[in-house]
């Protein structure tokens, strides 16, 4: 019989508690010491792996992998180690499990989350869990950088409401990329949802004391990998950069096409050719289009992208949507890339840790000039048009940033919008000269202008004026007086020859000043970029070395503007080019487009002065307008629209030109026949010639000429001497002698001088003055009108002849 031995079983006692103190404190303690080497080792892969030759190989990244390969059974659970069986109790197989599973791009294969979930499955049969298929929840084609997921935010909703005890996973790479994403989700699965969490390939376990650790360790070794994989892929793209290659790039109007054989010579199990940068036509043409509808006819970007829409142009090949946004055009007629200037790496990825959303920011300027291909074969849009498209996207910003409120939202258009951007050929160029109103369009369909000072009260002018009848009256005119007139086309030619002298002139000066203003920048960088060099970095130093490289790319881009200028400088101008460019611009006014209407408007000098003219005996009114129109201003619209590299003269140095006065209404029957009279009359026309050929008699043609010169204020030319000096000038013989023949034919008929008259469309008195001719100069005996008609007793009695039967002798007949 064994009897109670207190010293003894103090002893026992005391070993025991040694025993779970060592359990308890120092093995935990060791296991940490040992993920704190392994951390260490870690580093210093890193660090030899960057600072070595990458052209030799390594065996650190091996032995690290089985480092870390067998940590998982050196620091887990018991139950974890090879050949070692588990001392806990067995689980009760009714505990909830679930999985996480997740591939980052459509380039992998779709069974990889699959095998995932078999991996987990196999991992939780010797816990005696099962995984039911509703609680496997996944990913696909999801990048681990991103909170975010459908599929993870399934698997957290039914953690948070406690229908999941333990979640697997095979990787912790596959719950997160993002080590601050990562933490804080292991965290709140563990100590809120009360879930345990198993990593198949990792041996982390919640169960485990020292689990928090491993995982800190894993999630920044996967956050590396990320950083390190982007860095390899950079590296390639450079490298494609700087062979000329595409790298995807390329935006609307452009394509890529494979170079033959090139994908012999790369590895991989997809090898795919290298590619080159080439025009695609179908795009092209679309580019080519907006920017002469931006440029040169003035058109909106939103009319633009309803053009787009209407005729079904394509997008560019990464478009999301199937039509065009206005606020893409910016972007679009911005782009640099369509005068042969192709630039990479301009912008630089930013990720947001905690979202893993992506943003933009600009690469340093010194970056984007090494990264700056020149590739003239891919130039669609010239440096003219593509500059005039950046001057009117600057002053659409100056305009329209003015009009937003603080959140960018517009406040509303301004006063004079309507005259930038004009929607007709005359929108906003008519004013009152009574109140200085500018008069707006209204009437039946739009089809009128009236003053808008009389609904007011300010003005007494109340008629209205027809929108068509203005426009071309005004056209009309301007292309008589002005684009077909044979004197101002030499005033033109003058003035532009004068300016194109200047220009001659001032060209090289400019180009020196450029070239000395660009090396004094490029000193002053130099100086900047020793005192950073020598140690001197203040804010207010890197600030101003921005400002400096900022400055040194204006000079450069003024720089070759002024190159090309003088590369493409034209010979002087010549009449047979001023004939062609005033051909295009009468063309340009008919357009009846917001080209035409800022055409208008330079020649006319913004604005027509408009007057209402009473007539007392009438009850209806008109307008009549009056604008000046000056030789400097017609080389202006000249060389815009031929898009010369010639400027004219300034208009302050402008003095000549020409009033000219519209009267807006329609002219009367006779208005019409007096300027077609003066066009006759104009070509040197007899006025029987006129008469004749206009149907009327000869003293109603005197009339409209008349009225014609007096209705202009000028003189009215005398008939009798500009028939002799026509008949002098020509040698026209008067109409008496060359009617003298058909004359003496129908006298010898018996005919009385009324009937020759009629028969020869002419009056009785030149008859008569034939006769007078026919015995004066041919000394033929003719007696006078009475004579001649006593004798011919058949004609006195009426007007039927004597041979043929009257009316009383028809029963003799």
């Amino acid at each position: 019989m064994n009897t109670f031995q207190p010293e003894r079983a103090g002893r026992v006692l005391a070993a025991k508690a040694r025993r779970g103190v060592w359990k308890r404190s120092v093995g935990p303690c060791l296991r940490g010491l040992l993920a704190i080497l392994m951390l260490l080792s870690w580093l210093v892969v890193v660090a030899y792996s960057m600072g070595k030759d990458p052209t030799r190989p390594s065996k650190w990244p091996a032995d690290f992998l089985v480092l870390t390969t067998c940590t998982p059974w050196m620091m887990g659970r018991r139950e974890d180690r090879p050949g070692a069986g588990s001392t806990d109790p067995p689980i009760d197989p009714s505990v909830a499990c679930a999985s996480y599973a997740r591939f980052s791009t459509d380039l992998q294969s779709e069974e990889s989350n699959a095998d995932q979930q078999r991996k987990c499955r196999e991992k939780a049969a010797p816990r005696g869990h099962r995984i039911p298929p509703e609680l496997e929840f996944s990913d696909e084609a999801v990048s681990g950088t991103k909170r975010h997921r459908a599929g993870l935010d399934a698997m957290l909703a039914a953690a948070e409401a406690r229908r999941i005890k333990v979640l697997y996973f095979f990787s912790l790479s596959r719950l997160s990329r993002e080590s601050v994403i990562t933490l804080p989700l292991l965290k709140h699965l563990v100590y809120n949802c009360g879930v345990r969490i198993v990593s198949v390939t990792e041996g982390i376990d919640s169960n485990d004391t020292s689990w928090e650790l491993i995982a800190h360790i894993m999630a920044i070794v996967h956050e590396q990998y990320l950083k390190d994989l982007a860095a390899n892929v950079l590296r390639g793209q450079e490298g494609a950069v700087l062979a000329g290659w595409s790298v995807g790039d390329y935006c609307f109007g452009f394509a890529s096409e494979p170079i033959p054989g090139s994908e012999k010579g790369r590895r991989g199990r997809d090898a795919k050719p290298r590619k080159l940068y080439v025009i695609d036509p179908l795009t092209a043409a679309w580019v080519a289009r907006i920017f002469d509808w931006f440029v040169h006819e003035h058109r909106s970007l939103r009319w633009i992208a309803r053009e787009l829409n209407r005729l079904g142009a394509p997008k560019d090949h990464r478009a999301e949507t199937k039509y065009w946004r206005h606020q893409y055009l910016p972007r679009l007629l911005r782009n640099r890339k369509y005068i042969g200037e192709w630039t990479w790496a301009r912008k630089r990825n930013v990720r947001d840790p905690l979202t893993g959303k992506l943003r933009q920011e600009d690469c340093p300027p010194e970056k984007k000039e090494k990264w700056l291909r020149r590739f003239p074969h891919l130039r669609l849009i010239d440096d003219e048009t593509f500059e005039q498209a950046q001057r009117l996207l600057q002053k659409n910003d100056e305009v329209y940033g003015t009009l937003r409120k603080k959140k960018g939202k517009l406040a509303g258009s301004s006063p004079d919008a309507a005259r930038r951007y004009p929607r007709h050929l005359l929108q906003g160029r008519l004013q009152c000269s009574e109140c200085e109103s500018t008069l707006s369009v209204g009437g039946s369909h739009g089809k009128y202008f009236f003053c808008p000072g009389y609904a007011m009260g300010i003005c007494t002018c109340k008629t209205q004026l027809p929108r068509a009848l203005a426009r071309t009256k005004i056209l009309d005119e301007i292309g008589r007086r002005i684009l077909t007139n044979p004197a101002w086309r030499q005033a033109v030619l003058d003035e532009l020859a004068r300016a194109w002298q200047a220009q001659e002139t001032q060209q090289p000066s400019d180009l020196a000043a450029a070239e000395r203003a660009l090396a004094e920048v490029n000193r002053c960088i130099g100086n900047l970029v020793n005192q950073v060099e020598n140690g001197i970095d203040v804010p207010e130093l890197v600030q101003r070395l921005a400002e400096r490289r900022l400055e040194k790319q204006e000079w450069t881009e003024k720089l070759e503007r002024l190159r090309r200028a003088c590369e493409n400088r034209r010979p002087a101008p010549t009449e047979a080019w001023v004939d062609e460019q005033l051909r295009h611009l009468g063309e340009t006014l008919s357009a009846d487009n917001p080209a035409a209407a800022h055409a208008l408007g330079d020649l006319v000098g913004g604005q027509i002065a408009v007057t209402e003219i009473r007539r007392p005996d009438r009850e209806r009114h008109y307008w009549q307008g009056r604008f000046t129109v000056r030789t400097a201003a017609v080389a202006r619209a000249l060389v815009s629209t031929g898009n010369e590299a010639c400027n004219p003269l300034p208009a302050e140095a402008d003095v000549s030109g020409e009033e000219i006065v519209i009267d807006f209404r329609k002219p009367a029957q006779y208005e019409v026949e007096s300027e077609r009279a003066k066009e006759l009359f104009d070509q040197n026309w007899l006025m029987v010639r006129i008469a004749r050929e206009m149907g009327k008699k000869k003293s109603y043609v005197r009339k409209l000429i008349k009225y014609w010169f007096e209705s202009r204020g000028l003189p009215v030319p005398d008939g009798r001497s500009r028939r002799s000096t026509l008949e002098q000038k020509h040698c026209v013989p008067p109409t008496f002698e060359a009617l003298a023949d058909p004359v003496l034919a129908l006298l010898r008929e018996d005919l009385l001088i009324e009937e020759i008259a009629a028969r020869l469309g002419v009056c009785r008195d030149t008859i008569t003055k034939v006769i007078k001719y026919l015995r004066t100069v041919h000394g033929l005996d003719i007696p006078d009108g009475r004579t001649r008609r006593k004798t011919l007793e058949h004609k006195v009695s009426g007007p039927h002849r004597c041979d043929e039967p009257h009316a009383d002798d028809t029963g003799a007949a």
